[in-house]
Formats: C-alpha cells, structure tokens, sequence
C-alpha cells in the first residue's frame, strides 16, 4: 500500500502582532450602584442583547488542515483545548487512518527543502 497521500491531520503558525477582537458582554440590570443584581441563584439578571467592546489582543494562531481549510485561534487555552499544541499525527487522506505522530519539520519547511535539493541538485543526467 501506498503512503503518498499521508499528510499531517494539521498545521499550526504563530501570528505576529497584535489583533482586534471583538467581545460581547451579556447586558445584565444593575442596582443603584452600578453592580448586577443577582437572583436566587447568585446569577445576574440578563436584560437581553449584548454591549460589544473591541480590544486589542494577541494575534494568536492560523491552524491548517489538510482539505485546505484552515481556522484561526485567539488563544492559548483553546489551542490546548483543541489539541493544537501537541504534535500531529499523520492521516492517510484515502482511507482516514492514523498513521502515527508527524515528523516536526512543517509542509512549508519540507517544501522548500524539496525545492533547494532540485535546484541544487549534484545530480546530473547521463546519456547513454
């Protein structure tokens, strides 16, 4: 059997920078000093709607997959949630089978390896 469509289950890049995200926060009643009033629950009483702030964060991550799609996470914690952290394993992209953990080098870097190899190939064809 063939291992040529053995591809990582996904890709994780860092982001430079900062990033605006926005964030909505449920609009609850407040008492006379300004804070929630609380029901027997100790929740606070939702008005319904949301106020939207824009604040400023860290980039955070691009995660590719294979298929070409790809999804971007704010955060550490859900980047942990998600297992993006951890090394990929590969996936056999004809039958879906797990093939194991993936080599550390990245689609990008193997590619470009791949590419200095043939450019600067010893190798040369002999007539015979």
């Amino acid at each position: 059997m063939s291992n040529t469509n053995v591809k990582p289950r996904f890709e994780v890049h860092k982001l430079d920078g900062k990033g605006k995200r926005r964030i909505a926060k449920p609009i609850v009643q407040l008492n006379s000093k300004g804070e929630p009033i609380l029901d027997k629950n100790d929740i606070p009483t939702l008005l319904g709607g949301f106020n939207y702030e824009d604040t400023e964060v860290d980039a955070g991550w691009m995660v590719y997959f294979p298929n070409g799609s790809s999804i971007h996470v704010w955060t550490e914690e859900e980047m942990t949630r998600q297992g993006f952290l951890n090394d990929p394993h590969l996936v056999n992209m004809e039958t879906g089978d797990d093939m194991g953990v993936a080599q550390t080098a990245s689609l990008r870097s193997r590619s470009e390896q791949k590419e200095r190899v043939t450019k600067n190939s010893k190798v040369h064809h002999v007539n015979t």
